[in-house]
């Protein structure tokens, strides 16, 4: 059926809403997406979930690195000032 596509479209909403372990839902939730919808023709009832779940992956990954970014400057920036002493 079409469990690869609903597996795809929950691990994409949570590569969103968790930080740094989103990383990971949303690389393997991109897997699954690409695997249903090559097995998926654009009629099939489960195109749009693995659709979704690819779209949500991306915009996961690229919310989950731009947060890893800016963690890792700001803790460059912040450890190069010399606050303290």
């Amino acid at each position: 059926m079409y469990q690869k596509a609903v597996t795809s479209c929950v691990l994409g909403m949570m590569s969103i809403f968790l930080p740094f372990i989103g990383i990971l839902f949303g690389w393997i939730g991109l897997l699954f997406a690409n695997k249903a919808l090559v097995e998926l023709t654009t009629d099939a009832p489960g195109y749009r979930f693995a659709l979704g779940g690819k779209i949500c992956s991306v915009v996961g990954l690229c919310l989950q690195f731009c947060i890893l970014i800016f963690i890792l400057a700001a803790y460059f920036f912040f450890m190069n000032l010399n606050l303290f002493m």
